[in-house]
């Protein structure tokens, strides 16, 4: 009769998840969690599998530069439109380049988490090995999205992000982007 009531249990189990239904959350399943009250939502979409960008810039011709009103011009940052992609309603994923007055190059492969204006590295570039390292560390950094100094919230600010969404296909993202103009000044 066990084994009966627990193949039971196993199909209704595999039927929900079909379903889409989650099992019920507990104490234990989430630190903080009050017994017999929901657990917190979940955190903003990070999308699923990174896949890094094939080709990484060799240098500056077809990168899209973001204007920094407020930089003091120490630094220069671009985007590879190639390598923005919308994996999720609220997350674009892009590589960055950085350049110093010197010439220094920092190439990044990024998230920006437009729900909770956060933004992640997922990998940097070795320019000398010609290939990606992946980032240890799995924390998302909140962006400053009032200062006009801080490219992350510049980006999420003024061109990628509309409330807690991105706001377009890549496309439509470096569309924007390149017109150099600041359509939103949305407080998240």
């Amino acid at each position: 009769m066990r084994a009966v009531a627990a193949k039971g249990a196993g199909l209704c189990a595999a039927l929900a998840c079909l379903l889409g239904a989650a099992p019920p959350a507990s104490a234990q399943d989430s630190p903080g969690a009050i017994e017999g009250l929901p657990a917190q939502a979940p955190r903003a979409s990070t999308g699923a599998v990174v896949h890094w960008p094939s080709q990484v810039p060799a240098d500056d011709t077809g990168l899209v530069d973001v204007p920094l009103p407020s930089a003091s011009g120490q630094m220069r940052f671009m985007i590879d439109p190639a390598s923005v992609s919308r994996p999720a309603i609220d997350l674009v994923r892009y590589t960055l380049v950085a350049r110093s007055r010197s010439g220094y190059r920092n190439i990044s492969y990024e998230g920006l988490n437009c729900a909770d204006n956060t933004w992640h590295i997922y990998a940097t570039w070795d320019a000398g090995a010609k290939r990606w390292v992946p980032n240890g560390d799995k924390a998302w950094i909140r962006a400053n999205v009032v200062s006009n100094s801080d490219v992350h919230g510049v980006l999420d600010r003024n061109y990628w992000c509309k409330g807690a969404m991105a706001d377009g296909d890549p496309g439509e993202l470096m569309r924007r982007l390149r017109s150099g103009l600041q359509p939103y000044f949305v407080a998240h």
